[in-house]
């Protein structure tokens, strides 16, 4: 019983420790990815071409590579920074179902293709591969109010 409290500790410093340093990460890529144009910040809340800025809160993915769960608070990370060209994959943790779709609510036209097309029930994953630079605003189709971001770079 003794050996898996230890195993347990050690996992949790570990995710812990991740996280931080994941956070710290986060704040410097925020700042270095904010330029300026003429004086003013560019800032971007829909779509961007691959010549405009995208200012926006970068989070890492996990380390088992572009992953995205849903979870009973939304979506973790809420934003996803990628390369063109790079796959996502969305996992359903929560117990109900999930149907990852491009914004807007309903029409899911911002980019074509993004779409699900079904609900996934718990367990199940989605992938979908980025090829057009920009920032990819995203929504559970069966609960339109749990948003999230891909943020597409070259």
């Amino acid at each position: 019983m003794g050996k898996y409290s230890i195993i347990v500790v050690v996992l949790i410093l570990v995710i812990g420790g991740g996280y931080f340093l994941m956070k710290g990460q986060n704040s410097n890529q925020q700042a270095q990815n904010t330029q300026t144009q003429g004086g003013q910040t560019a800032q971007s809340t829909q779509q961007a071409a691959p010549s405009q800025s995208v200012t926006s809160q970068i989070t890492a993915a996990p380390a088992s590579g572009n992953a995205v769960m849903y979870t009973e608070d939304g979506f973790e990370p809420h934003t996803i920074t990628i390369k063109a060209g790079q796959k996502v994959t969305w996992t359903n943790k929560d117990s109900d179902d999930l149907w990852v779709a491009s914004n807007p609510h309903p029409t899911h036209t911002d980019y074509p293709g993004f779409d699900e097309l079904k609900g996934m029930s718990t367990g199940g994953t989605y992938s979908f591969t980025f090829t057009k630079v920009g920032k990819w605003g995203y929504h559970n189709h069966l609960n339109p109010s749990q948003m999230g971001v891909v943020v597409v770079m070259q």
